[in-house]
């Protein structure tokens, strides 16, 4: 087992991972809801998504919500940071990944190499959002954390459980007083038939 981000770096704590992680998933959960339709496919809720967790992540940096979360590069290839550590994301296979932001160094973390004392140290980080292999499994974030010839040598995984929330308020009625019944004793078959005949 992989030890955790937080022995190679201090600014990689398990509250500022996790939150990180809710902010991908959030809007990861958000974009499967909204993008529903038959006219959606995996290209546009892709998109969608990655458009989402980079703005999404940039407003909360933007806003100073978390202090240690700030900005290097704001552009499609967004690079943030957690304290000191340059960061990434992107969706792909955590334990087989393909894409260019889990594999290849971009420019706003190269500096950081510098501060790596070993080269078993990892020195490059991306949160990678694990889709699972079919639509029954739960989507997780996986941090992992790359020395420089690429080889993982730490890595942490979130714990999110989807919740359920209502997003827009619910408007409640006012309560309406309303009379007492009027109770009478129930009616026999008989006087119901005699009434009926009556008409």
């Amino acid at each position: 087992m992989l030890p955790q981000p937080i022995h190679y770096h201090s600014d990689l704590t398990h509250e500022r991972l996790s939150v990180v992680a809710e902010l991908l998933l959030d809007e990861h959960y958000k974009t499967l809801d909204d993008l529903s339709s038959e006219t959606d496919d995996n290209y546009t809720r892709g998109c969608t998504s990655f458009g989402r967790q980079k703005n999404r992540i940039k407003g909360v940096a933007l806003a100073k919500t978390y202090p240690w979360l700030q900005i290097s590069n704001n552009a499609n290839d967004l690079v943030f940071t957690i304290g000191s550590v340059p960061c990434r994301f992107s969706s792909d296979d955590p334990s087989s990944p393909k894409k260019k932001a889990v594999l290849t160094t971009h420019r706003y973390q190269a500096s950081f190499f510098d501060d790596v004392e070993s080269d078993e140290e990892p020195c490059r980080y991306c949160f990678v959002i694990d889709q699972g292999i079919n639509d029954d499994a739960e989507p997780s974030v996986v941090f992992l954390g790359f020395d420089a010839t690429g080889v993982v040598r730490c890595q942490w995984e979130s714990g999110a459980i989807r919740t359920f929330n209502s997003v827009n308020t619910v408007a409640v009625p006012d309560a309406v007083e309303i009379g007492k019944p009027a109770v009478k004793p129930k009616k026999s078959v008989a006087e119901s038939a005699d009434e009926a005949n009556q008409l």
